[in-house]
C-alpha cells in the first residue's frame, strides 16, 4: 500500500513538472510573439526617422544652394554697384576739376577785363585833355571874336579862303575827336558789363564747384563702405573674379577662333581670285599669240579676264581700312543719349581686392533699360552667336578692323548683312536680378590685336 501510494506521488510530480515546463514554455513562446511586434515597431520608426534626417538634409542642400545662388547674383549686383558708383565718381571729379579750370579762367579774364578798363580809361583822359587843349589853342586871339569875325578879318581874300578852310577842318576834327570820346566811354561801359557777368558766373562756378565737391565726398564715402562691406567676402569675391575671367577668357577665345576661321577663308578667296585673274591673263596671252597665227582672240575672253583685275581692286581690304582708319577719334560711339563707362579698357586694379589686377578686352558702358547699340562705322556683321555671361554678341567687320557688341538680349541684323553708321544692330540685355542693369561691353579689334576703344569713338 505504500509502496502504490510512492509510486502515485512521484507520477503526480512527474506530471506537475511535466505541466509547469510546457506552462514555461508557452510563456516563452508568448513573450517572443508579443516582443516580436516591438522589435518590429521599432525598425519602423528608425527608417522613418531616416527618411525624415534624408529630407531635411535634402531641404538643407536646397536652402544652401540657394543662398549661395542669392549670395553670388547679390555680390554681383554689389560689384555692379560699386563700377557705377566708381564711374560717377571719376566723372564727378572731372566735374570738379573742369569748374576749378573754369574759375580759374574766369579769374585771369576778370583780372584782364579790369586792367583794359584801367587802360581804357586813362587813354579816355588822355584824350579829354588833349581834345581840351587843342580846342583852346584853337581858338582865335580875341576872346570876344567870332568865327565870322575870324575870318573877315583877313587881310585878303586868300587869307581868308584859307581861314575857313582851317576852320571847317577842325570842325571836322573836333567831331571826330568827339566821337572817339564818345566810343572809348562806350567801350569802357561795355568792359564793365562784361567784367560784372564774369563775377557773377565767376560765384556762380565756385557754388557749382562746392556742390560738386561734397557730392563727390559723399559718393566717395559710400565707395569706401561698399569696398568694406565687399572685402569681408573675400572668399566670394574671388571666387566672382574667378567667374568673370573665365568668361572673358571664353569670349576672348571664341572670338579668336571666328577671327581665324575667317582669315583664313578671306586668305582662300583671294588666293582663288588671283589664281582665276592670273589664269585669265595666261588665257589672254595664249589668245592673243593665236590671233598673231590668224585666229581672233575673243572680245568675251578680253571682258573677262578685264572684270576679274578690277573686281580685285574695288574688293581691296587695305581701302576699307583705310576707311576705318581714317575716322580714327570720329567714329559714333555705340549707343545714343547718356552713358557712363564702368569698366575701363585693358589692366585695372579690382576695386576691392588689393594688389589684383583686372583685365578688359574692351569697356563696359552702362546704359538706361530699353538702350539699343548701334554701329560705330559702316561694315558687314560677320558674326552672331551666344556666350555664358554675355549673352547675345554680334561682330562687324570693316575691313581688317572688327567691331564687338556683347551683351545683348536679341539682334536686329543678319549674318552677311551690311550695315550703316548709326544702323541698330540690337537692344541691350537688362538684368532682371540686378534692377535691370543695362550694359554693353563694346571692343574694337585689329584682326585679333585688341585696341582702345576711346582712342576710336568720339
Amino acid at each position: 500500500m505504500q509502496f502504490i501510494t510512492s509510486r502515485l506521488i512521484r507520477r503526480s510530480l512527474r506530471m506537475l513538472a511535466v505541466i509547469m515546463v510546457s506552462a514555461m514554455i508557452a510563456t516563452s513562446v508568448t513573450d517572443v510573439h508579443a516582443a516580436a511586434p516591438v522589435r518590429k515597431r521599432k525598425t519602423q520608426r528608425s527608417a522613418e526617422s531616416v527618411k525624415k534626417e534624408q529630407t531635411n538634409t535634402q531641404r538643407k542642400i536646397s536652402e544652401t544652394s540657394t543662398r549661395l545662388n542669392t549670395t553670388g547674383q547679390e555680390l554681383k549686383r554689389q560689384l555692379n554697384s560699386l563700377n557705377s558708383l566708381n564711374a560717377d565718381i571719376r566723372q564727378q571729379d572731372a566735374t570738379v576739376k573742369q569748374l576749378r579750370s573754369r574759375i580759374d579762367s574766369i579769374g585771369a579774364e576778370i583780372n584782364s577785363t579790369a586792367d583794359s578798363i584801367s587802360t581804357l580809361e586813362s587813354e579816355l583822359e588822355e584824350m579829354r585833355s588833349a581834345y581840351a587843349k587843342a580846342v583852346k589853342s584853337m581858338q582865335p586871339a580875341a576872346g570876344d571874336m567870332n568865327t565870322l569875325s575870324f575870318i573877315f578879318s583877313s587881310r585878303s581874300f586868300s587869307e581868308a579862303y584859307s581861314r575857313m578852310r582851317y576852320l571847317n577842318r577842325f570842325t571836322a576834327w573836333r567831331q571826330r575827336k568827339a566821337e572817339d570820346i564818345d566810343r572809348a566811354i562806350e567801350r569802357i561801359g561795355e568792359r564793365r558789363q562784361h567784367l560784372t557777368g564774369l563775377r557773377h558766373q565767376q560765384d556762380r562756378a565756385y557754388r557749382e564747384a562746392e556742390d560738386a565737391r561734397r557730392s563727390l565726398a559723399v559718393k566717395q564715402g559710400e565707395s569706401e563702405k561698399m569696398v568694406t562691406s565687399l572685402r569681408k567676402q573675400d572668399k566670394q569675391l574671388r571666387a566672382e573674379l574667378a567667374e568673370q575671367k573665365r568668361q572673358a577668357r571664353a569670349l576672348d577665345r571664341e572670338l579668336d577662333r571666328i577671327i581665324a576661321a575667317e582669315q583664313a577663308r578671306i586668305a582662300r578667296e583671294e588666293a582663288a581670285r588671283e589664281a582665276r585673274v592670273k589664269k585669265a591673263k595666261s588665257s589672254a596671252s595664249r589668245s592673243k599669240a593665236s590671233g598673231k597665227n590668224g585666229n581672233t582672240l575673243s572680245a568675251r575672253d578680253i571682258a573677262s579676264a578685264r572684270a576679274e583685275t578690277r573686281s580685285a581692286a574695288s574688293t581691296s581690304a587695305s581701302q576699307l581700312s583705310g576707311s576705318f582708319t581714317s575716322n580714327k577719334g570720329r567714329l559714333l560711339f555705340p549707343v545714343n543719349g547718356r552713358y557712363k563707362i564702368v569698366r575701363q579698357f585693358g589692366r585695372q586694379p579690382h576695386p576691392t581686392q588689393k594688389h589684383v589686377m583686372t583685365d578688359n578686352s574692351g569697356i563696359d558702358i552702362e546704359v538706361s533699360r530699353g538702350t539699343t547699340a548701334r554701329a560705330v562705322f559702316e561694315g558687314t556683321v560677320s558674326a552672331i552667336f551666344r556666350q555664358d555671361g554675355f549673352n547675345t554678341i554680334v561682330m562687324l567687320r570693316h575691313g581688317k578692323y572688327l567691331t564687338v557688341y556683347a551683351g545683348l538680349s536679341s539682334a536686329s541684323v543678319r549674318q552677311g548683312e551690311k550695315v550703316k553708321a548709326g544702323q541698330t544692330i540690337g537692344t541691350i540685355f537688362s538684368d532682371p536680378a540686378d534692377g535691370n542693369r543695362t550694359i554693353l561691353h563694346f571692343e574694337v579689334r585689329n584682326e585679333r590685336t585688341k585696341l582702345n576703344p576711346t582712342a576710336w569713338v568720339k
